[in-house]
């Protein structure tokens, strides 16, 4: 461990859980839903306004990205993140106290601009913090925690839902304890940087067109794999005539808790290879669990076929994050961070779209999926060709490795 990793472990520990709380979003709520729907029976387009309770955070989180990163680079990362770690644990717990439909829907929405807030101050940190083969350790060590602390948080949910449904909402209050120790642990690294760029011409901030439309080629692709199987799973078993939703949540907790992890550990092992390297293995481990699924004949394969795609999701985003922080200049960690993520969420939101075009063509879902993973196989050789990804995951020789002086002279003072 070297000395500025050692430095920043406090740090590092702490932003472990920061992307907990976007998974969050989705999770609390999920199992809830159907109680949602005999609550809201006889409002008014309630079979629109309830699922919007499920989706409309991380449709603002897509929308609202951009915006915090750009407040992140201008203001800092810790101050856009404690911030709202505070507001997430107030909004997200406000519908234990509300009635109305409107009034829920109104604090999920504001819950997804906190989660834009959390997500893109956490990369703001992270790239301050550490570089080159730190900075890769400690997204992948995200990556390994997150499923994991989800899997718990389902079994909370199941257990305080049985209270009652609005009981459930008050573990969003959990981010509380996050902001306490954001607000003591974590420190400014930035301050002078994000002084100095404050009053920069709007020419100096922008993404360059050609470094846009190739994170967009890797968002797309890789989130529309990524969330297939949580898309597709059911109809496919139905497919083959099962339909107990509990084999669907078997499948995708063992997904969850062993596929993503090991995707993550993955990114380690494999650290020194290129960035088209890591994001080609992650794509093919995707393709190769879409195409196990359709054809998959049994449980026992479909579960090892879910295993294998969730592994390769893990991968991907260690590798993609890693590149993303890669490739933004000193202080615009935030505004590369905001424009993954608006383009990652987007295209989350547009798999059932994409699939469902597919299974128009194709005559079955698990057709769909065969033919969508033999798609993400072939399209993913053009990565060993881009230029900008021919570095090393690791190397400590990106745009924001100018920074660490700064970063460790403030981390020097803050202890």
């Amino acid at each position: 461990m070297t000395d500025s990793s050692s430095r920043h472990t406090p740090q590092g520990i702490v932003l472990l859980f920061v992307p907990v709380f976007i998974m969050l979003g989705p999770v609390l709520i999920s199992p809830i839903i159907g109680s949602l729907f005999q609550q809201f029976a006889g409002e008014p387009y309630a079979n629109v306004l309830v699922p919007l309770l499920l989706t409309a955070p991380a449709l603002c989180l897509a929308l609202c990205s951009p915006v915090a990163g750009f407040l992140a680079n201008r203001i800092g990362g810790k101050k856009v993140l404690v911030f709202s770690l505070a507001f997430y644990g107030v909004v997200g717990a406000a519908p234990m106290f509300v009635s109305s439909l409107h009034g829920m829907l109104f604090f999920r929405i504001l819950l997804g601009v906190a989660e834009a807030g959390i997500i893109t101050g956490g990369m703001v940190l992270t790239a301050s913090y550490f570089s080159g083969d730190d900075r890769q350790k400690w997204i992948a060590w995200q990556n390994v925690a997150l499923p994991l602390i989800g899997a718990a948080l389902l079994y909370a949910v199941g257990i305080v839902s049985q209270t009652n449904w609005q009981n459930t909402f008050g573990l969003y209050g959990l981010s509380l304890i996050i902001f306490v120790a954001a607000a003591f642990v974590l420190f400014e690294p930035e301050k002078q940087l994000a002084a100095s760029t404050h009053h920069a011409p709007a020419s100096k901030v922008r993404i360059p067109v050609t470094t846009m439309l190739l994170l967009a080629a890797i968002a797309i692709p890789g989130s529309l794999s990524f969330y297939a199987v949580p898309v597709k799973l059911s109809f496919i078993l139905r497919e083959m005539g099962e339909t107990s939703p509990a084999v669907v949540g078997e499948l995708m907790s063992m997904g969850l808790i062993f596929g993503s992890p090991a995707g993550a550990l993955l990114a380690r092992l494999v650290k020194h290879w290129r960035f088209s390297y890591g994001l080609v293995c992650a794509m093919l481990l995707m393709a190769a669990g879409l195409i196990m699924l359709g054809i998959a004949e049994s449980k026992a394969m479909m579960m090892a076929a879910v295993i294998i795609q969730q592994a390769g999701g893990g991968l991907m985003l260690v590798v993609a994050l890693t590149l993303v922080l890669h490739m933004a200049p000193k202080g615009q960690s935030g505004i590369y961070s905001g424009y993954w993520w608006l383009v990652y969420t987007l295209a989350n939101f547009a798999t059932p779209l994409v699939l469902t075009a597919l299974d128009v063509l194709t005559g079955s879902s698990a057709a769909t999926m065969l033919t969508f993973g033999v798609i993400v196989a072939a399209i993913s050789g053009w990565l060993l060709f881009a230029r900008p990804l021919a570095t090393s995951m690791v190397s400590a020789s990106d745009a924001n490795s100018a920074t660490r002086a700064n970063t460790s002279a403030a981390g020097a003072g803050h202890e």
